[in-house]
């Protein structure tokens, strides 16, 4: 890099060169000042840019600025080659005298790029440059901003991408330019600024104008605009600009299509078609509303580099893979056993990154002493436990048999062996293991003996559904197909991770559906790896190795000659996949009666029957073709020949092809269950969820209709907007039931209609009120099925009445997805607690009623008394086993479990307790009032007792103007945060009572707040009554993000640290989940219970309780 003074010209040398900024030489003008062309004396040709009055920028601003962009050093970005930076002294009149003022000239010279910029060369796809050129020149545009964001060591923002400063050189290779509005950016990724004079109209992201936050995807939103210029041209743009992203990909693509077509070989259109295709798709994506969902620009330059590689023929891939012949176990050496183990936590069960070791009498107190209760299921090995800790992680203990005299610990050895490494989504995950030895005294023959005696276990994932083999059933009935083709496909993912992805490979050799469990949103999951086994492609069993795997899932060449490979895993995966699909309907024997095309006409006709009573026309036959699919591929797994059966690789590319036909049918929202099954039970509600998942780039619209509307308690039609790449969970619940269960009727289900909305629609849909919404969906829905051009989808739902279990089998079961209780005494709730180690949930309600509800038994408990005054808020102080509430009239009270204790009462604040905090670990509460604006630190000593009366209040904090609406201690020390209805945040420390911090930008009322707390970071989510959440970052004391979406209050505020998700509740009836790393929305959750007022979460039972007008719901949502 030239040193920047060496590179500095003189005022007088450009105007040399310009003849003295002739009019002649202009090249352009713009907000910052006019470009000329000049011939250095060197004969090169530059652009010298004069920039207009710069006195607010010093002479030490400049030439930082001007550093910076002497870095910029990239074939497609304009080179920087010359500056200029002087003062001239001018002899001016000023209030009536003569004095002398400085005029600075400063000037940026770079290269000249003679083809001018990109604007005057865009058109429609009819006209003007070819596409190879298009393409070059977007590339271009993406590699230079590749280079701002990731080529440097402080990322540059643009923030005035447009085609104008876009420069084209002689060979049509674009060169960005004009960087007068860049900014550098640290490590804080994104920024608010109070300039509102950034860019250009028509390029800027909703994320500045409404918010003024500056970020990468600031300069992403303006490529989305650029690349769909280059491709519709500038008249065209404004026709197609609030297109939905799907229709949108299809009308750019079929106009290229029919330009290229007449000028392309069919192989060559397929190709080039392809290139287009993925540059509109990434275009829509750069335009995405929300700037967390938008693709990073490496992201970018990724999907294009895809369309320009020729991909070497799998099939070679494959055969290179197969010609491997070592296969070693993943494990530790008996000399690396010791460097395996790590340190043991108490009562700590995370989701490891190492495997710890447990001592056995954790395990027996976590599966309380092995309790018939919690078993799970016993097999060959042993026996299978439900675990519990102390801090509610759920876990599966497999306690393995006591092993005979001279038998060696091998199965138990493979198992930790095979998957101490082994991280994938559809493997079981072991978290940990014990091996202890135990000396015990046994009575034998009449005397007493020292046996020594070892306890073997694996703690491993919890599987909420079981096991596989629980859900198996014939096509008729049971599972719905796309979930048994989640399985079918999840279980070959997991098999191609252990064949292929490991530096090791390794063979199960006993997969079967009691071997493969199911998690709570049935995605299968490998386990039992206890004959897994490390051999060469063809090993062939010496008889002194124990025998492997079950009968029926056995290969024949296996049982006839104990050869062992690859294909042993392949075989026992067909017979699953056979089994997943039609269930009892073919049993492995009845196959050799029967040729390949009888069994795949029978199970198509099967599942044609059950499929078109959901899905038409090409969905239809897309599904089809997908279980046509699947049972071709179970067959050629079966093939007795095994050097004729496909491996996991092709296995899992034929799978992808069903995915792409799907995908090609057009549809917007995946659906599951597609049959809603309401558990029954006499004379009370019963409810179920629907999940939809929108896995595309559109604003997919949705409205769901009842055919009986009046067999349900939930409000119908229901309807609402799914976000791109979100799942929104519908929560139903029937009308009382009857006394007996009436037999199902297929007739009585829903229909479910979908269609892609344009930005506006969804705006103008998202803010109506329930009876507005009701009308106004009815008419957008009736409106796009009349139109031509717009495409509405329907999916019929069953709707099932799930017989009663029998006891027996009622003990075994999981717990229900969801379970609302809406008698008259859950309603109206104010605020929901969670007990951290006790399984109750304490509700306040708005007539002033505390209750106490036990989630186990769903039942209403009490078992501490409360006092009589009407109680708003409500919290336990876990460690003293105590309650603390507030009153209307501003008292506090105290009370025990010990019911010889009367509760203590005193005075607290002149209004009615809205908010109470507990600290964490210290004996302190905080209580704020809707009364007095204040807030109050009480304290209690480790000698006080409910005699010695009122707790001391130790200090008092003033400051907030409105009513204070939270408070909340942060977990890492003694600060704690307050929200007012004054619209501020104050930030506090209890030794003080001065204010350290307030933040302000709500521009309505707050209403919640919580801590984000993680490793290097400390935020705050604060929630508003204009129905937006706030993240501040206390060190820049500035609002990081916006969190919208939600069209009304946002109520309650919830962050869990460890699993790092915030949930958001609103006064719209939804409950919303983000990450709080990328702040990306992840779910929305529609109880239909009206208003949220707030959240909690139950540790041990991975659920979310929701508080609401109309009742109290808890749900499973698996926030790890």
């Amino acid at each position: 890099m030239e040193n920047v003074e060496d590179m500095k010209m003189s005022y007088e040398l450009l105007q040399s060169i310009t003849d003295n900024f002739s009019e002649k030489l202009l090249l352009g003008s713009g907000t910052f000042g006019k470009v000329y062309k000049g011939t250095h004396r060197n004969g090169k040709e530059i652009a010298v840019k004069v920039l207009r009055d710069m006195a607010a920028l010093d002479d030490k601003e400049f030439k930082n600025e001007f550093q910076n962009l002497v870095m910029l050093d990239h074939q497609n970005i304009v080179q920087l080659v010359g500056y200029c930076n002087e003062s001239e002294g001018h002899t001016v009149e000023y209030d009536g005298r003569q004095v002398t003022a400085e005029k600075l000239h400063m000037a940026l010279c770079f290269e000249y790029v003679g083809n001018g910029n990109l604007n005057k060369y865009i058109s429609d796809e009819n006209q003007g440059l070819p596409w190879h050129i298009r393409y070059k020149i977007i590339k271009g545009i993406c590699e230079g901003l590749k280079h701002l964001h990731k080529g440097l060591k402080t990322p540059v923002l643009h923030l005035d991408l447009k085609p104008h400063n876009i420069l084209l050189d002689k060979e049509m290779v674009p060169k960005i330019a004009d960087f007068g509005l860049s900014r550098i950016i640290g490590d804080e990724r994104t920024r608010q600024t109070m300039n509102k004079n950034i860019g250009t109209g028509g390029y800027l992201p909703p994320e500045y104008t409404k918010f003024q936050l500056l970020s990468p995807a600031f300069d992403i939103f303006s490529l989305g605009i650029i690349i769909t210029k280059i491709m519709v041209g500038k008249e065209r743009y404004h026709d197609i600009a609030d297109m939905p992203p799907r229709k949108l990909v299809n009308l750019v693509h079929n106009n290229w299509k029919k330009r290229l077509q007449a000028i392309l070989k069919p192989r060559s259109l397929e190709l080039y078609c392809h290139q287009v295709k993925a540059c509109i798709k990434v275009a829509s994506k750069c335009l995405m509303e929300d700037r967390r969902v938008r693709p990073k620009i490496e992201e970018i330059i990724d999907t294009l580099n895809d369309t320009e590689m020729i991909s070497i023929p799998s099939a070679i891939e494959e055969e290179f893979e197969e010609s491997r012949t070592s296969i070693t176990m993943v494990g530790t050496s008996e000399g690396d056993r010791e460097a395996s183990r790590f340190s043991y936590a108490k009562n700590k069960l995370d989701p490891p990154c190492v495997v710890e070791e447990y001592p056995f009498e954790f395990l027996r107190k976590i599966t309380n002493d092995f309790s018939e209760d919690r078993l799970l299921g016993r097999g060959a090995q042993g026996s299978v436990y439900k675990g519990v800790s102390e801090a509610g992680r759920v876990v599966a203990v497999k306690v393995f048999r006591e092993p005979l005299p001279g038998d060696v610990d091998e199965q138990y050895q493979n198992e930790i062996k095979s998957m101490v490494n082994l991280q994938h989504e559809n493997i079981t995950q072991l978290l940990g293991y014990c091996y202890e030895t135990e000396n015990r005294p046994l009575e034998y023959n009449g005397r007493i003996v020292i046996v020594l005696t070892r306890h073997r276990a694996l703690c491993l994932q919890y599987m909420q559904n079981g096991s596989l083999q629980n859900h198996i059933s014939d096509a008729s009935h049971g599972l719905d197909w796309c979930t048994r083709y989640k399985i079918i496909k999840g279980t070959c993912d997991g098999l191609r991770y252990l064949h292929k992805r490991l530096p090791r490979r390794i063979l199960h050799l006993g997969l079967k559906p009691d071997n493969i469990l199911l998690d709570e949103n049935m995605v299968p999951k490998i386990a039992d790896f206890g004959d897994s086994r490390l051999f060469g492609e063809d090993y062939t069993n010496n008889q002194t190795m124990a025998p492997v795997g079950t009968v029926g899932y056995q290969p024949p060449e296996y049982v006839e000659k104990r050869v062992i490979s690859t294909k042993f895993d392949i075989f026992s995966l067909g017979v699953i996949v056979i089994r997943i699909v039609s269930g009892t309907m073919l049993a492995y024997s009845l196959l050799a009666d029967m040729t390949s095309q009888d069994v795949i006409k029978l199970v198509v006709g099967e599942w044609r029957t059950r499929l078109q009573a959901t899905f038409k026309g090409r969905l239809l036959e897309g599904y089809c073709q997908q279980v046509r699919k699947c049972i071709e591929i179970a067959l050629k797994c079966l093939e007795r020949d095994r050097h004729k059966r496909p491996n996991v690789g092709e296995i899992v590319r034929m799978l992808d092809e069903t995915e792409t036909t799907i995908h090609d049918a057009g549809q917007l929202l995946h659906v599951h269950p597609m049959e809603l099954c309401f558990p029954f039970k006499p004379k009370k509600y019963a409810s179920s969820l629907l999940h939809l998942c929108n896995k595309e780039d559109d604003h997919v619209a949705f409205r769901l209709v009842s055919k009986s509307p009046k067999r349900y308690h939930t409000n119908l039609p229901l309807h609402g907007i799914v976000p791109p790449r979100c799942s929104y969970t519908l929560a139903l619940m029937t009308s009382k039931q009857p006394q007996r269960p009436t037999p199902s009727d297929c007739n009585e289900g829903f229909v479910l209609q979908s269609m892609a909305v344009s930005f506006h629609q969804q705006l103008k849909l998202q803010y109506l009120d329930q009876s507005s919404a009701i009308s106004e969906y009815e008419c957008i829905f009736k409106e796009a099925q009349e139109s031509a051009e717009d495409e509405v989808q329907e999916v019929t739902l069953k709707s099932i009445c799930a017989p009663p279990p029998d006891e027996e089998a009622s003990s075994k079961l999981t717990r229900p997805e969801i379970e609302i209780i809406t008698t008259p005494d859950a309603r109206k709730v104010l605020s929901i607690e969670v007990h951290p180690t006790k399984p109750w949930i304490m509700t306040t309600h708005e007539g002033g009623n505390l209750r106490i509800w036990n989630y186990e038994t769903m039942a209403n408990i009490n078992p501490i008394e409360v006092p009589d005054e009407p109680v708003y808020v409500a919290k336990f102080i876990a460690r003293e086993d105590w309650i603390v509430a507030g009153d209307a009239n501003g008292w506090i009270h105290v009370c025990s479990s010990d019911e010889s204790q009367e509760a203590m009462s005193f005075e607290a604040h002149n209004g009615q307790i809205v908010s109470l905090a507990v600290h964490p670990t210290e004996s302190n509460v905080l209580s704020s009032s809707n009364g007095d604006n204040l807030i109050k630190l009480w304290q209690w000593d480790q000698y006080w007792e409910f005699e010695n009366g009122s707790w001391e209040c130790t200090r008092t904090f003033e400051g907030h103007s409105d009513k204070v609406s939270q408070v909340v201690f942060c977990n890492k020390d003694s600060s704690f945060a307050s929200a007012s209805w004054d619209g501020t945040v104050k930030i506090w420390n209890i030794s003080s009572d001065v204010c350290n911090t307030t933040l302000n930008g709500h521009s309505d009322r707050l209403l919640c707040v919580d801590y984000i707390t993680g490793a290097d970071r400390q935020h705050l989510i604060t929630g508003s009554k204009d129905g937006t959440a706030q993240i501040w970052d206390q060190e820049t004391k500035r609002c990081r993000e916006y969190l919208q979406g939600h069209a009304n209050h946002i109520s309650a505020v919830y962050s869990h640290h460890e699993y790092q998700k915030l949930i958001t509740g609103s006064h719209d009836g939804t409950v919303r989940i983000w990450d709080s790393v990328t702040f990306r929305l992840a779910n929305i959750i529609a109880l239909n219970l009206g208003a949220v007022s707030d959240v909690g979460y139950i540790e041990e039972l991975q659920r979310i309780v929701v508080g609401c007008h109309q009742g109290i719901a808890m749900m499973m949502v698996k926030l790890s």
